[in-house]
């Protein structure tokens, strides 16, 4: 996992302190790029500084501008950097042009968005920040709602409910971790000579309220009322944008207004803390002061967040001096305030990267309503489990049918025989609810799922699993009934399932939907993916879809069989000849003496190229598989059959590489650094750690493993990297886990998957 965290002004840095201490503290991959678009210290850099932040990965530098220019220049500088990180999600903070570009940028890349205080409306669409937060809502993957105002709002646009999630806002998260920062380190109130409780604070800055030399002057006269009506200071940290304008109007601003120098945020939290009233235009400090259960006027007409003045925490004033000075003559005539907090409660940046990362989990069980339709799924493996959860959850009647006894006891008994985020609750509901049950028999039922492994053997699909699953479902099935091969096949083999119907006169529709989902995030994709219905008549197109569409917020689309069976193995047989030319590559830069790395990074600064990074070889169930299956009935695809000569033959060459080098430095023992066969999962199917292994194994070296995701392999396991430092001669590096970035091993370590020279 890499997330992509974008800022640009100061609002945005300090409610994105939380989330960027939540990534370093999970160790989750993360960058910073900063567009800059406050141009002045005050507003920007000095909250990095001050909230002891890393230093921006990228600073584009942008400065002020008209909003379409600004917003186009963030795009075209911020693009290259995706293209070079590849985030597998981008987080933007709020309203700002810079949030916007941040957007599109990844939107465009196909980089899922996730936007922090989705779903605020001001429905005033004379200010630029209204069309951010729409647009930006509508091209994000996931909207981190503040609460259900937002939420109605998002639905009733049409949003997609499974993309939404009501978690609050970071301004707690910050506000609470520096309250008590700030107490003991700012010394604001006596630089400034402030006795607390006896000062106005006033902050304004919108474009609406001064950017319009009459609008300037109108909000000029209230704080006149106020100081008439409430004598006393007024503070008044002064906005650049103000600043510039009081210029521009050639406006003199009367003693009585206690001018100051945008602030540091730990200041920042002392004057509002012991303002008498704060006075402002800018959403953010709504929440602050409500949150530090200080009072405030808003200096707008509208406001993105309703929740402050729901609370009894602000009051809407406009610019209008009268309802600001009766509003205020209410408050200082309480002696206290209290309300309710709308806005979080100082873990919303956990909550966010849970729901990223998929460790969010239902509260409650939600109730099943029934659809009267019965569906057995084969095989409760890592797709078919999931599948039927899924279908079961939706309404369905579902029985999961599996050979192996001890894995139907496990689902009957509501527990998950696997690890994968999510699943455990969700067969935990379903099952209480009697909409899953699991057998070793196949029920006669309305639709059958197949879903059973599909191997393979001498390069071929074995499709012998896929024709005994049709043989059973024949002894139980009747005419009209419908039967989904959900497992990855070899093109023609659904046709050749129909004719095994067709030969016992038994008038089955059978139908191809390739799964689509990875371990660690089956569920997810399997929900969000688009999905691909393969059938030969447009009746069970439509019967299919309409049960796929129960639980799949993706598209559904339709085609004959053969096309829907090439789809899922053109998919992976385009990424296995990507990584082939990379791998090939990375001996190509090994003779010609240059660093592969580098040659890869620059190349893929043009915006049409995209090179992979050479690994140790390809794993799992899919890449290096499927490429077999499309062309195992075929006599063209010699490219394909090339890569995939290149892909197996590259964790031996990593292994002879290894022993080159062992030997010349006498070592004995070699440590395996990661065997799962992708980052980040406990899946070892295919791993090109196996043959690593037995390589060198066979060359007489001692060797042991360690992994922090994979607690069993053929192989003796070292438990630390610690242990492993301290048994090892030499380490070799083969998955790149989130827990191996910042290794720095005693012993000489290979980096085989170019985790640590890519970084």
């Amino acid at each position: 996992m890499k997330i992509g965290i974008i800022v640009g002004t100061r609002p945005e840095i300090i409610k994105m302190a939380p989330v960027i201490r939540e990534c370093e503290k999970r160790k989750i991959d993360y960058f910073i790029i900063h567009s800059n678009q406050h141009y002045s210290k005050e507003m920007d850099s000095i909250f990095f500084e001050e909230l002891q932040l890393p230093t921006p990965h990228y600073n584009l530098g942008v400065g002020s501008g008209l909003h379409s220019n600004q917003t186009g220049n963030i795009l075209i500088k911020m693009e290259p950097i995706l293209l070079e990180e590849k985030p597998d999600v981008v987080l933007v903070q709020g309203d700002t042009n810079t949030v916007l570009a941040g957007a599109l940028a990844a939107s465009k890349l196909n980089i899922k968005v996730g936007h922090i205080e989705a779903g605020l409306r001001s429905y005033d669409k004379s200010m630029p920040e209204e069309t951010n937060r729409i647009m930006t809502d509508h091209i994000s993957e996931y909207l981190f709602a503040v609460g259900p105002n937002q939420e109605r709002i998002l639905k009733a646009e049409g949003i997609d409910s499974s993309k939404i999630h009501t978690v609050g806002n970071t301004v707690s998260d910050s506000l609470f971790q520096h309250l008590e920062i700030s107490a003991q380190k700012s010394q604001i109130l006596s630089e400034l000579n402030l006795t607390a409780g006896e000062y106005f604070l006033v902050t304004a800055h919108r474009a609406s309220n001064v950017d319009i030399a009459s609008n300037l002057l109108e909000l000029l006269n209230l704080f006149e009322q106020m100081h008439q009506n409430y004598t006393g200071t007024i503070v008044w940290p002064i906005h650049p944008r103000t600043q510039s304008k009081l210029i521009e109007f050639n406006i003199e601003l009367p003693r009585y207004l206690q001018l100051i120098p945008p602030v540091g945020y730990l200041d920042f939290i002392q004057l509002q803390k012991h303002a008498k009233l704060i006075l402002t235009d800018s959403g953010g400090i709504q929440e602050e002061a409500c949150l530090l259960g200080v009072p405030s006027l808003t200096l707008r007409e509208n406001t993105e967040r309703p929740e402050a003045v729901e609370a009894g925490a602000s009051e809407l004033v406009g610019r209008n001096a009268d309802k600001a000075v009766a509003a205020a003559k209410q408050w200082l005539s309480k002696d206290s305030y209290s309300w309710v907090n709308p806005f979080g409660d100082g873990h919303v940046a956990e909550y966010i990267l849970d729901i990223i990362e998929g460790k969010n989990k239902p509260a409650e069980i939600t109730q099943i309503i029934a659809k009267n339709e019965t569906i057995a799924v084969i095989g409760m493996g890592y797709m078919g489990l999931p599948i039927a959860s899924l279908l079961a959850q939706a309404g369905y009647s579902v029985t999961g049918v599996d050979l192996n006894q001890a894995k139907v006891d496990s689902i009957n008994n509501a527990i998950c025989p696997f690890d994968e985020i999510g699943l455990p609750e969700l067969i935990n509901n379903v099952v209480t609810q009697g909409f899953l049950k699991a057998s070793i028999d196949i029920p006669s039922s309305d639709t059958y799922l197949v879903a059973v492994p599909t191997p393979h053997k001498d390069n071929r699909c074995d499709r012998s699993y896929v024709f005994a699953a049709a043989d059973a479902i024949a002894k139980v099935a009747k005419d009209g009934q419908t039967v989904i091969i959900e497992s990855t096949i070899s093109p023609q083999t659904s046709l050749a399932v129909a004719k095994r119907f067709q030969a016992l006169n038994l008038k089955i529709d059978v139908v191809h939907c390739p799964e689509r989902a990875i371990p660690g995030q089956t569920l997810h994709e399997l929900v969000n993916n688009d999905r691909i219905i393969g059938a030969s008549n447009e009746l069970a197109q439509q019967k299919v879809k309409t049960i796929y569409q129960s639980f799949v917020n993706g598209e559904v689309f339709l085609t004959d069989l053969t096309t829907a069976e090439c789809i899922k193995l053109v998919e992976n047989t385009s990424r296995d000849v990507g990584i082939a030319f990379a791998n090939e590559l990375a001996e190509i830069c090994e003779e010609l003496n240059v660093d592969v790395y580098e040659v890869i990074k620059l190349a893929n600064k043009h915006p049409r190229v995209n090179v992979l990074t050479p690994g140790p070889g390809v794993g799992g169930h899919c890449i290096p598989i499927d490429p077999w299956f499309l062309v195992e009935n075929t006599q063209n695809g010699d490219l394909v059959r090339l890569s995939r000569s290149i892909n197996d033959k590259r964790p031996l060459n990593i292994a002879i590489k290894v022993d080159e080098i062992a030997k010349t430095q006498g070592v004995i023992k070699i440590g395996l650094l990661g065997v799962a066969y992708k980052p980040n999962v406990d899946d070892c199917r295919e791993t090109p750690a196996e043959p690593i292994y037995q390589a060198l194994k066979h060359l007489g070296y001692d060797i042991c493993y360690h992994d922090p995701h994979v607690a069993q392999w053929d192989c003796p396991r070292v438990n630390t990297l610690e242990e492993m430092d301290n048994w090892a001669d030499y380490q070799v590096l083969i998955t790149a886990h989130n827990e191996y970035k910042d290794i720095q091993p005693n012993s000489t370590l290979f980096d085989a998957c170019g985790l640590l020279k890519s970084q």
